[in-house]
């Protein structure tokens, strides 16, 4: 028997997805796709003790966040897993209490648990049943490609180059590839969803019986056997159903195929839910999802624009526990294919070229039917945004990837559209072939280990001990200046000194101005993928983070950077030394934080003196010129750096009687209290410091003046006042105010 090219290729396709499948297995650690871990333990557990699992929040389960799950996924994986001896499971749910779960644009924390070398290859225990649980996900998402071949073959029989290429799309989207080689009952519920896309259009476009009706109720109870989503298709297809059996004519009655269908899908399906309100009082069996210990979720989104960009996002590529991106760049090349296949459709709509004849209108309606009817079935789950990564639109994928490629090609000449469809299916296997090792695998690789000898001279050594446990040598931060809301580069180089029995948390501290607290970050070694048990002798981590400022710090000032480690369980803080055993403090670096708009600054009065070549006093907010005795006078000044500083200088305001160089009361201070000095300036920048002077209570009536200089604290070495309002009494100040100290009435 001779086979077709058109089959070959089909075949080539399919192997391509399986081998791709694989790579992505083995790719991706253990459990890190949203909820792997309940979805794997939910059939093992029906795998151990042929039984459906009961939910019950006050006896802790592993398949507790899919406990309210339709059962069929999980029975037909049970035999598959009843051969398995799993062994010290425990061993392997080592939970990253830092995991990041539901950001995508968050820099670390992807793994939601700490992963070990008995996880890699040759695959034993619990990583091989693992693994094979995922392969049997991976068969399931075949029939999913090749419905989606059927339905582009229904929808346009008159193009093979059409269906082989929504085949192909499918196939190579990354996202369904990590759909379908993830423990997860969302791939049968998409295969489902598809193959009964199919079968309605069928029903609709075929001459058709009863046996049709009665296939479509079995396939649409299956799905809703599969997954709560499968309702919403169910009540879809009684309205497909209600509309063959009118148009068919050949009913007395169109109730009766209607009847049956309902018999049937509702024997699939009904038991299961009739079930769960016997046991829970409610259909859905949501009741406890989500109440158990540990259970992870993910944010809810608020806002449209976030909706919009994840079920984007999500679509295209999203792995992980919905926080492993893709880049940005690859980001932004599909959303400008999908909007030039969009104007693609548009113009097909328009022109009457989309060539789907009679079908057209059911083939356009039975997508945003399919999508609304879904939601409605997802929507009530307490993971308000996980729907979106768990495949939202991949059932419905069979149609739309064919309006994809319809898309893709309608603004192309006809003669040259079967070879520019290619590039579509092309573009995103090649997108598919990266995402492993671009974006996937860096996700979870765990830090770089080196000798000492090879720490580079560019790293700042500071030979920090904490607790006598661990050892910081050196630090390195490319920045010197940084901006609220922004993150800068720390890399970290450190090692074990002695015996690490716990996990201890790393943490990182930023103080602004008065020591106010502008950052943390808190977490495992390694952005949580090598906590301080798994160290080994003789080994430095290359340890990287990405810092971010609060945006609300306040500015400008000196940031401190500060590291520490504590006792992730007890909180206890391992205390800092220096490698001579001198308590310390865990500072490392100081970094200038600015503002990136500086705001306006304009002085009440306009001044001008020059100290040195370095500083300028151009201005003043003044006090009331006429005073009495004991009152406090407050005044800012405006200062100003014409060149790097050459130390860091105090300023020194006085409050002298004309004649006498002594200062009756004085405030001196570095500026900003010490959190901004001048060595930290850059050239141009203005600084606005606020004084307070308290004129004595014993200050006789006459005339006075503030005056301000600069000196180095050191050496009490004053800068020369080389312009500006000379005091003729104060060595080197400038005149600030003359003021009036008025006797009592």
């Amino acid at each position: 028997m001779r086979v077709s090219k058109e089959k070959l290729a089909l075949a080539g396709i399919v192997c391509l997805f399986l081998l791709l499948g694989i790579y992505y297995s083995v790719t991706v650690p253990m459990f890190e796709a949203f909820h792997e871990n309940a979805h794997f333990f939910y059939a093992k557990h029906i795998a151990d003790t042929l039984r459906l699992p009961v939910q019950d929040p006050d006896v802790p389960s592993l398949w507790a966040e899919e406990g309210h799950q339709p059962p069929l996924y999980y029975v037909l994986l049970a035999p598959l897993l009843r051969t398995l001896d799993v062994q010290r499971t425990a061993d392997y749910l080592w939970r990253n209490p830092y995991h990041n779960v539901g950001d995508p644009l968050a820099p670390g924390n992807k793994n939601y648990l700490i992963h070990t070398d008995r996880e890699n290859w040759p695959y034993r225990d619990l990583p091989l049943a693992v693994h094979l649980a995922r392969w049997f996900t991976l068969l399931i998402g075949v029939g999913t490609i090749l419905t989606t071949y059927a339905i582009a073959r229904e929808l346009r029989p008159d193009a093979p180059y059409l269906r082989l290429t929504a085949a192909a799309t499918v196939a190579f989207i990354p996202q369904f590839i990590f759909l379908s080689s993830s423990v997860t009952n969302a791939n049968l519920f998409v295969f489902l969803t598809t193959l009964t896309i199919l079968l309605m259009l069928r029903l609709l476009m075929r001459p058709a019986g009863l046996k049709h009706v009665a296939l479509l109720g079995v396939v649409t109870g299956l799905s809703a056997l599969t997954a709560l989503g499968g309702v919403g298709l169910v009540i879809l297809g009684a309205g497909v159903v209600l509309v063959y059996a009118r148009r068919a004519g050949r009913y007395r009655c169109p109730c009766g195929p209607l009847i049956l269908y309902f018999l049937l899908a509702g024997g699939v399906a009904g038991w299961w839910y009739v079930r769960n309100w016997l046991l829970y009082g409610d259909v859905t069996g949501l009741r406890y999802s989500g109440l158990y210990t540990g259970a992870a979720t993910v944010p809810s989104l608020t806002r449209a624009s976030d909706v919009w960009r994840f079920l984007r996002w999500s679509f295209w590529g999203l792995f992980g526990w919905f926080n492993v991106p893709m880049g940005m760049r690859a980001y932004r090349l599909l959303d400008y294919i999908s909007l030039f296949i969009l104007a693609g459709l548009t113009y097909g709509v328009l022109r009457g070229t989309l060539r789907l004849g009679r079908t057209r209108a059911w083939a356009m309606l039975l997508l945003p039917l399919a999508i609304i009817f879904l939601l409605a079935g997802i929507l009530p789950r307490p993971e308000q945004s996980a729907f979106l990564q768990e495949g939202f639109l991949f059932p419905v994928v069979g149609v739309l990837a064919l309006f994809l490629v319809l898309g893709w090609t309608r603004l192309i000449p006809r003669r040259v559209r079967p070879a520019w469809a290619l590039v579509l299916p092309l573009g995103l296997l090649g997108l598919a072939l990266v995402a492993p090792t671009r974006w996937i695998a860096p996700a979870y690789a765990r830090p770089e280990r080196i000798s000492q000898a090879e720490i580079p001279l560019s790293a700042r050594p500071v030979n920090l001990v904490f607790g006598e446990r661990i050892r910081v040598w050196a630090v390195e931060i490319p920045q010197i200046t940084t901006y609220p809301g922004e993150t800068f580069d720390l890399t970290v180089y450190m090692s074990k000194v002695g015996d690490l029995p716990v996990d201890y948390t790393f943490t990182v501290r930023l103080l602004g101005r008065e020591r106010e607290e502008v950052g943390l970050l808190q977490t495992f070694p390694g952005w949580g993928t090598y906590p301080t048990r798994l160290w080994q002798d003789n080994e430095i981590i290359v340890d990287r983070y990405r810092v971010r400022v609060a945006p609300t710090a306040r500015t400008p000032t000196l940031m401190r950077v500060e590291l520490g480690f504590f006792n992730h369980w007890t909180g206890q803080a391992l205390p800092a030394q220096t490698v001579e055993g001198q308590p310390t403090s865990g500072l490392v670096r100081t970094l200038r934080l600015a503002s990136r708009t500086p705001a306006n600054i304009t002085p009440q009065v306009p001044m001008h003196a020059v100290f040195g070549d370095e500083i300028a006093l151009i201005g003043m907010d003044p006090p009331p010129q006429r005073v009495k005795p004991g009152q406090e006078l407050t005044f800012r000044l405006y200062w100003q750096a014409l060149r790097p500083a050459r130390a860091s200088y105090t300023i020194f305001t006085h409050f002298i009687r004309e004649g006498d160089p002594r200062p009756l009361a004085q405030h001196d201070k570095k500026p900003l209290d010490g959190d901004y000095p001048t060595i930290a300036w850059a050239p141009g920048e203005v600084v606005v410091d606020s004084y307070r002077i308290v004129v004595p209570p014993s200050a006789e009536p006459g005339t006075y003046n503030l005056v301000a200089g600069v000196y180095q604290l050191e050496t009490l070495q004053r800068l020369p006042l080389e312009e500006g309002p000379r005091n003729p009494w104060v060595s080197n100040g400038a005149t600030l105010l003359t003021l009036t100290v008025e006797g009592e009435p």
